[in-house]
């Protein structure tokens, strides 16, 4: 048994990372470091959102973004009729997206739907029916409806 534990001990002086890996074996410093990451993911699609807004607002756009509580985000256009809530739920590792009408220059709400929150390659990432999604496209599958003032 000390044999395992000397090589363990050599292991870790000779790669720095391979504590963190047996340590990450432990389900809940799994769901901590998750919980933190993905957090940070949702984090910066907020500030995402809020840019793509307000490059589109310089071009006579007059949408609003809004964080209505925790871990919620909304975003409205008038001149499209609709919005969309994003409500993120770090624990169940999911995103859930609605789209609503917010007057009649919209003849419809398209279906929302959710957005897993899975390690990726570079850290937390976006996945929509199975596929993983770069921080363009889910910001678009978001934006696209609410941004397109032409009506359904």
């Amino acid at each position: 048994m000390s044999g395992l534990f000397e090589n363990l001990s050599q292991a870790s002086e000779t790669a720095p990372g391979f504590i963190n890996r047996i340590v990450s074996a432990n389900p809940i410093n799994n769901e901590l470091a998750f919980g933190d990451a993905a957090l940070r993911h949702w984090e910066l699609l907020g500030k995402e959102l809020q840019q793509d807004i307000d490059a589109f607002n310089d071009h006579a756009g007059s949408v609003s973004f809004d964080e209505p509580g925790p871990m919620k985000y909304r975003i409205r256009n008038p001149d499209s009729g609709l919005e969309v809530r994003i409500d993120a739920e770090i624990g169940s590792h999911i995103v859930r997206y609605e789209f609503a009408r917010m007057n009649d220059n919209s003849a419809g709400a398209p279906e929302g739907g959710i957005l897993s929150m899975r390690m990726g390659r570079s850290g937390v990432e976006f996945y929509s029916a199975d596929r993983p999604l770069t921080a363009q496209e889910a910001r678009s599958l978001l934006l696209d409806p609410v941004l397109n003032s032409a009506r359904l």
